[in-house]
């Protein structure tokens, strides 16, 4: 568990043996971990309660997890599959429903609401937005996938394509352009939401660049660098901060994105013997 404040964080002792889980995400505003152990079983677990709930079994080690904003919904889909287990009703009254692509899965976000974004095929890569009533339809096409996001609390979304080097807001189907490569964007990867809907953050994979788009459209963007290499832009506690590399034997590293500027630092590696 990663405790403190940005600038001075730390992780702590292990809640769980190593080896116990192989995959896993957190909601920070239910306090909701989706973990998926040895076993293949897909577990809930509402802190400070550690005594996990089982919500679907067989369930791929290799799965990727995506959480809703505020964490009422998850999907769950191991890259390039085509089967979706989309979890609802978190983190009270758990449901799961598996969902079936036209195409290999590459990328998945759903929303407060239960909207599934899926970023599917290969070269050319479709968007198709699927309702918690199960309505489909196509949002975009991109020449690379490059990371999406909803935008807390609403039904907009943000989608980075990766080729191109354009990031997006998608609003009723209409999409209006936020970032390009004359901001930062290169190769973009990840792209993330503030809990107050102001600030997006995108992550290159050519260069390490973060870059914070004001969403509000009162100041232009600007960039950061981080002396690692970015591999997740995951929320942590806080309105936007956002973890870009988890701590190991090197120390980890966050962006703090809603000051006056965006600060980038670094989560010391676990102590000795934790």
């Amino acid at each position: 568990m990663l405790t403190g404040v940005p600038g001075s964080a730390q992780l702590g002792p292990a809640m769980f043996p190593a080896g116990a889980y192989a995959a896993g995400a957190f909601a920070n505003l239910t306090q909701t971990a989706l973990l998926i152990d040895a076993k293949g079983n897909l577990q809930a677990m509402v802190l400070p309660s550690t005594q996990p709930q089982t919500l679907a079994e067989n369930v791929s080690p290799a799965s990727l997890i995506a959480i809703a904003p505020r964490g009422g919904y998850a999907a769950v889909f191991v890259p390039g599959s085509t089967a979706v287990l989309v979890v609802g009703g978190l983190p009270q009254a758990p449901v799961t429903n598996v969902l079936t692509a036209a195409a290999a899965v590459q990328g998945a976000a759903i929303s407060d609401a239960g909207t599934l974004l899926l970023a599917t095929g290969a070269g050319s890569v479709a968007v198709t937005a699927i309702s918690a009533g199960g309505t489909r339809s196509t949002l975009a096409t991109l020449a690379g996938f490059g990371g999406m996001s909803f935008i807390a609390g609403s039904e907009d979304s943000l989608i980075a394509d990766s080729a191109a080097n354009t990031l997006a807001r998608y609003h009723n189907g209409a999409a209006a352009l936020l970032a390009t490569h004359a901001s930062g964007l290169n190769q973009p990867f990840a792209v993330a939401a503030s809990q107050d809907g102001h600030w997006a953050v995108t992550a290159d994979r050519a260069d390490a660049v973060l870059v914070r788009i004001d969403l509000t459209g009162a100041t232009p963007s600007t960039q950061s660098t981080c002396t690692c290499s970015p591999s997740e832009l995951s929320a942590l506690n806080g309105n936007a901060v956002f973890e870009l590399a988890a701590p190991a034997a090197a120390p980890g590293w966050m962006i703090e994105a809603d000051g006056a500027t965006s600060r980038v630092l670094f989560i010391p590696p676990p102590r000795g013997g934790q």
